[in-house]
């Protein structure tokens, strides 16, 4: 199980964001405080959806290429 801080700006991000999540076999959740959510369900993402930083828990020990697909949300690897 890893975790990183994802942020999540628009309708359009959570979307894409999903659609990402859903080709991979494994789990994931998203975490705003005490509130966790399935990572791959629109309708959950969209009551946490904010611009605030979220966590989102990978429970897959091989997880790169999820990490690479989803590199786009990752909190530390956003530039502006």
């Amino acid at each position: 199980m890893k975790r990183y801080q994802i942020r999540l700006t628009s309708i359009e991000e959570a979307t894409a964001f999903v659609k990402t999540a859903n080709q991979f076999d494994c789990d994931m959740d998203i975490c705003r405080g005490s509130i966790i959510i399935d990572a791959k369900s629109i309708m959950g993402i969209m009551t946490l959806c904010s611009d605030t930083d979220l966590e989102l828990i990978i429970y897959n020990n091989s997880h790169d290429e999820v990490l690479d697909s989803l590199s786009a949300f990752l909190v530390n690897q956003k530039t502006a």
